[in-house]
């Protein structure tokens, strides 16, 4: 890195970069001499990193990531991916136990397909986005750096003395023959909440500082907003998942490295009856052509495992939270919530068969076969005994003589049955759902379905935020930065009274207008000229509109 330094014609030695003496204020580069003032008085004529060093990789790195066209044009690429994820649905909101690739195929064509294979089905957690989001929040840290140091640096060493080119290049200038108390003067603007500083025959009056610092509030608030956003990520910090569990099963909680299960104890749903008025629809309703569900509610028990550290172990479950868990009132156990999101009664539970001789009489009890856990063996009495020889909950064909399945849930249940009875040839018979045939020859008996039961299940949403807190603070920060740059001016005035003459500049942010019409209200009180702003048709034109 280069060490030269400029110096001025007051002697004093600048860092290579700086636009404006720092020590009088004069213009050291000639190639300055052409821009105008409001940029040159940006960061107060000091050196900006990004403009003075261009040697090494670092600095090329930096030179890049602090460009404003960098921040912007990586913004504007986080903007238009975060739009595509939006294009269609996300995965947490398609259905459950559903295939994605299949679902996005069926419901969105082709395109839909390219949308799944793309990763934009998972957009928000995917690699690249997350990247996207890292230099983003890279590019506000540089830029911010970049600019900042060297605006606080002057702002916080400001010299009082000025050289009269300074004076001459600001928009507001006024110099004449008056003679001033400059004590008096700095009190009048003390009254109205100026800082004075006085060095000799100089004043440097400044209030309202703060708002220089309006845009590096802001970037603060949406690195800390962009953290947040990234936590999300990390395991521990985020948790936004579905669980479905049937009514008496227990569950690992998905997101939580088997740390907590639930248990679905019981599952409650009412619906209104015919004679119940719906808060959506006035008239009657009739529950077998329109039914409203009134309440569904899942008496939960939370359990935690204390052997989650012990590898190959089972779970040694502990109860830590029961509750009943409506819509809108969840169970909540530390961090985690558990909200009641739907419900499910599609998949079948038992069913219940009867045994009848072909004449279609009924011989003994119904029995009844859990399609979760079957038994092999009922007795329905009169001496017969069923045996359950072969079992697919979703039948698919027979292969091999065994029954094949196309997945472990009772969608399409298929059986076998033997029928012995002491003293009798066994009967075997083939039976699944509106169809029934024998497979041994001259059966006297038959197998027949009587009724099925479904199967209740939870599904509960399953939320974790830790990083809340993070997201409120970035925003909150932003905020603030918003009206600090909005609502507060930054307004500083030099004069001094060398040779006899009375000079008086000043320099805001924004609104010069009313900026120069407080200077002569204070002006006027002691008598001397009012101050000019150079752009007189911007000056004159807002003072007739306001007139």
């Amino acid at each position: 890195m280069s060490n030269k330094q400029i110096v001025c014609e007051c002697g004093f030695k600048n860092p290579e970069g700086t636009q404006l003496c720092l020590n009088c204020g004069r213009l050291i580069n000639d190639d300055y001499d052409k821009k105008k003032t409001t940029d040159v008085m940006r960061y107060d004529g000091q050196a900006i990193r990004s403009k003075t060093k261009n040697k090494t990789l670092l600095d090329r790195i930096w030179n890049f990531f602090a460009s404003i066209k960098t921040g912007v044009t990586l913004l504007i690429i986080t903007v238009i991916a975060a739009s595509i994820g939006t294009i269609f649905p996300q995965q947490y909101f398609i259905p459950m136990n559903v295939n994605p690739e299949q679902y996005y195929f069926e419901h969105y064509g082709s395109l839909g397909l390219l949308y799944y294979k793309l990763g934009f089905h998972n957009l928000y957690s995917s690699w690249w986005f997350l990247i996207l989001l890292g230099l983003v929040a890279f590019s506000i840290i540089t830029s911010s750096i970049d600019r900042g140091v060297p605006l606080h640096k002057s702002l916080r060493n400001q010299r009082t003395k000025k050289h009269d080119s300074f004076f001459k290049r600001q928009r507001l200038f006024m110099s004449s023959e008056d003679k001033v108390d400059l004590d008096a003067l700095g009190k009048s603007f003390k009254a109205k909440r100026y800082k004075v500083k006085r060095e000799g025959d100089n004043l440097l009056l400044e209030k309202g500082r703060l708002s220089r610092y309006g845009p590096y509030i802001n970037h603060t608030g949406l690195i800390i907003l962009l953290i947040g956003a990234m936590l999300r990520f990390i395991p521990g910090f985020y948790l936004d998942e579905m669980v479905y569990v049937k009514e008496g099963e227990t569950k690992p909680v998905p997101g939580t490295d088997r740390e907590y299960y639930i248990k679905n104890n019981d599952f409650i749903f009412e619906e209104y009856d015919e004679k119940s008025q719906s808060n959506t629809n006035p008239e009657s309703i009739d529950p077998s052509m329109n039914k409203i569900a009134k309440n569904y509610e899942t008496k939960a028990t939370l359990y935690k495992n204390s052997q989650q550290d012990v590898i190959g172990s089972s779970a040694n479950l502990k109860e830590v939270a029961h509750k009943s868990i409506k819509v809108n009132k969840p169970l909540t156990y530390e961090n985690l919530q558990f909200y009641q999101s739907s419900f499910d009664n599609s998949l079948l539970k038992d069913m219940t068969f009867n045994l009848k001789t072909k004449d279609g009489d009924k011989v003994g009890n119904p029995f009844t076969v859990n399609l979760e856990n079957p038994k092999k063996k009922y007795n329905v009495g009169n001496g017969y005994t069923i045996n359950l020889r072969s079992y697919a909950p979703d039948y698919e064909k027979i292969e091999n003589g065994v029954l094949a399945t196309k997945s472990p849930n009772p969608n399409n249940p298929a059986f076998v049955f033997e029928v012995t009875k002491k003293g009798e040839k066994p009967e075997f018979s083939f039976l699944r759902i509106k169809d029934s045939q024998d497979i041994s020859k001259n059966n006297k008996m038959e197998v027949k379905f009587a009724n099925a039961t479904n199967q209740w299940a939870t599904v509960l949403a399953v939320k974790k935020d830790l990083t809340l807190p993070i997201l409120f603070t970035g925003f909150i920060i932003f905020l603030l930065g918003l009206a600090v740059g909005s609502y507060i001016n930054h307004r500083r005035i030099w004069i001094n009274t060398n040779d006899g003459k009375f000079n008086i500049a000043g320099h805001t942010n924004k609104n010069y207008y009313g900026f120069s019409k407080e200077i002569n209200q204070i002006l006027d009180k002691h008598n001397i000229q009012h101050i000019v702003d150079t752009k007189k048709d911007i000056h004159e034109s807002k003072e007739a509109n306001n007139g």
